[in-house]
């Protein structure tokens, strides 16, 4: 008995798209449980998952990001205004 060639075609079409899925939903189910993790983390320590998101300039302009002598700078400023 002899597949034909346009059935062993589909077939491997099939086993690969099957094989896509599963790949696919591996790394989808990483990707949440990853996610769930940090969601929980930043719910237990908002301030420290705040920081952790300093890495660029425009990121590191948020008062999080804030350095002690950037707090004093503003609160100078900021009395400064109130008068």
């Amino acid at each position: 008995m002899k597949i034909d060639d346009g059935i062993s075609e589909w077939f491997r079409l099939c086993v690969m798209a099957a094989v896509v899925c599963v790949v696919l939903f591996g790394i989808q189910h990483c990707a949440n449980k990853s996610w769930e993790k940090r969601k929980q983390f930043a719910k237990d320590n908002p301030v420290e998952a705040a920081k952790e998101n300093c890495h660029t300039r425009v990121r590191g302009s948020r008062p999080a990001c804030w350095t002690e002598g950037d707090w004093i700078e503003f609160c100078k400023r900021v009395e400064c205004k109130r008068q």
